[in-house]
């Protein structure tokens, strides 16, 4: 974090260095807290100065209970000086529900920096809009362990479910992800745009081969008095400084300087007399220019509806080419200390929660809605790049028809593993298909060139018998509780992603490797002999499953015949 040069301001009814008369109107103060057993505990809180130029938003409260947990989010709007008060007793301990008697219990808090001055980050902070551009921060972080119901929420943002929706309603009230950045958890922060500027930047406005132009400043805010600006730009080289120049932006706020040479990176600063640091940006360099190449061409795959649902819609994937990899820079000194840096930024990372949307979910619970289930399943299948590998002993044509059609990339492999008992050989549609048939026509279907697809190789295994059911997806494996052709019909089922996925892969594949091609155990079947007494049976068992079902399905399937 950069300090800025403490400075001596005019002394104005706020009492607080760096803020000059006239610059802030109001102050916003935005407040979340966490109601447990009737305490407030202090989530997040900032104070947002609002230059005069903008009008206020209005109030805004907004709550919701979680469990026993009740979240409150608040906006207030208050005076200048009433909102700095608000803020210096949120750091003294002493603060309380603006509006309301309510107190804020919060852990120590102390000032970072630790003097009452602002600074300026590299980067805005999460919960800056984008027209602060990169505001002045003043910042009250917590001294000692968060309270028991922060942590808690915290270190369960990812596991429990009613924690995971908590933190999702938090993200669209207060927009940004707080349970992300828990570095802001329970902390305060008092917010100050430039009050002068409302951006800052630096571009190229002239180029020649001797040198460039470098315009730096940006538009002024109404009324705003821009003397006691000063804005630097400075060329950075090689890790080095290079030429430098400094000056008064003008009446349009931009101030230019040219180059002895083409520019390399900038930075610039900005600073007031009276303020301090308003602005500063790290060495970046200019885009120059901008190559466009035609993306890669996608094909249109349409799969028609599975034979056991007609009236089920038309899907299209549009298929595209493997993405090629350029080859890896040659292993010098300065490669391999970019991946150790890159290494160490990953495990940093790992300390703190995953944003909302790449929170995978390693269990999905499937009941009663197949039509989402079937999506569900596609979209995942759609995601791989080498293989996919079927395991379910009633696997069918339907079953490949509306699966493995979702694969969205060229040259993806498509494998199956069945193990169909012998009277599942004598199952015929209604026009008379035979499954072996039905499965021979999909199978020939698939290895189509037009289709896209890489190798097809259903196998019947034999001599280990299949239980339960697997979809793996490149190394990926996920463990289904039912067929898929009964995946998300009326009975409730679970697809868990497999943690510890190798031991699997490997047992599959073993598998795989004994099982026999389809064709070969199509051509030796076993086909049990014909028993009156087990077709009674079969028919029985089939009238009592369509007593069992609801009435209204049983009248769809009146009908339709």
């Amino acid at each position: 974090m950069q300090r800025t040069v403490s400075v001596v301001p005019i002394p104005v009814a706020t009492a607080w260095p760096g803020i000059v008369a006239g610059d802030y109107s109001v102050g916003i103060v935005r407040l979340v807290t966490l109601i447990r057993t009737r305490i407030n505990h202090l989530l997040f809180a900032s104070v947002e100065l609002l230059p005069t130029e903008m009008p206020p938003p209005p109030n805004g409260e907004w709550w919701q209970n979680f469990g026993s947990d009740r979240y409150c989010i608040g906006r207030t709007v208050l005076p200048l000086t009433e909102a700095i008060a608000w803020y210096e007793t949120l750091g003294r301990g002493c603060a309380t529900v603006p509006g309301l008697s309510a107190s804020i219990t919060a852990v120590r808090l102390a000032p970072e920096p630790d003097y009452n001055g602002f600074s300026v980050l590299p980067e805005p902070p999460p919960f800056s809009p984008d027209w602060h551009g990169k505001p002045r921060l003043h910042r009250l972080v917590p001294m000692d362990a968060l309270s028991e119901p922060v942590e808690a929420i915290r270190n369960g943002s990812t596991e429990v479910q009613s924690l995971i929706r908590a933190r999702e309603w938090l993200r669209q009230h207060i927009h940004f992800d707080l349970l992300a950045y828990d570095d802001w958890l329970g902390s305060g922060a008092l917010i100050a745009p430039n009050p002068l500027l409302r951006y800052c930047g630096t571009r190229i406005i002239d180029r020649s081969a001797s040198g460039e132009t470098i315009e730096a400043g940006g538009t002024p805010r109404r009324a705003a008095d821009l003397s006691t600006l000063r804005l630097t730009v400075q060329e950075v080289r090689g890790g080095a400084l290079g030429w430098r120049a400094e000056g008064i932006p003008d009446t349009f706020g931009r101030f230019s300087a040219t180059s002895p040479t083409q520019v390399a990176t900038i930075r610039h600063g900005l600073f007031c007399s009276l303020r301090g640091l308003l602005d500063h940006e790290a060495p970046a360099g200019f885009i120059r220019g901008i190559s466009v190449s035609p993306a890669a061409p996608t094909v249109p795959r349409e799969a028609a509806p599975p034979r056991r649902e007609p009236s089920a819609p038309i899907r299209t994937t549009f298929v595209r080419p493997q993405p090629t990899h350029p080859s890896a820079p040659p292993p010098t000194a300065l490669y391999r200390l970019e991946k150790l840096r890159r290494a160490q930024a990953d495990r940093t990372g790992d300390l703190r929660p995953a944003e909302a949307p790449q929170i995978p979910r390693h269990v999905r619970l499937l009941e009663s809605d197949r039509e989402e289930t079937v999506t569900c399943i596609r979209n995942l299948i759609a995601s791989a790049r080498s293989q996919i590998l079927f395991v379910d002993p009633y696997l069918d044509a339907d079953d490949l028809q509306e699966f493995a059609t979702a694969a969205s990339y060229e040259g993806v492999a498509v494998r199956g593993l069945i193990n169909p008992r012998p009277s599942h050989n004598r199952r015929a549609d209604a026009s008379g298909d035979l499954f072996g048939e039905q499965m021979l026509e999909k199978i020939q279907a698939l290895r189509d060139p037009a289709e896209r697809f890489g190798d097809i190789d259903i196998r019947v295994s034999r001599l280990r018998r299949l239980h339960d059911r697997f979809l793996q997806i490149d190394d990926v494996i996920w463990h289904c509780g039912h067929s898929f052709n009964q995946v998300g019909r009326g009975e409730i089922s679970l697809m868990t992603l497999v943690a510890e996925p190798a031991e699997t892969r490997e047992v599959l594949e073993k598998a795989f490797a004994e099982a026999e091609p389809f064709e070969t155990y199509w051509i030796n079947r076993p086909i049990p002999p014909w028993s009156l007494r087990k077709a009674i049976g079969d028919q029985i068992r089939r009238l009592a499953r369509w007593i069992e079902r609801p009435r209204d399905a049983r009248q769809r399937e009146a009908n339709d015949d």
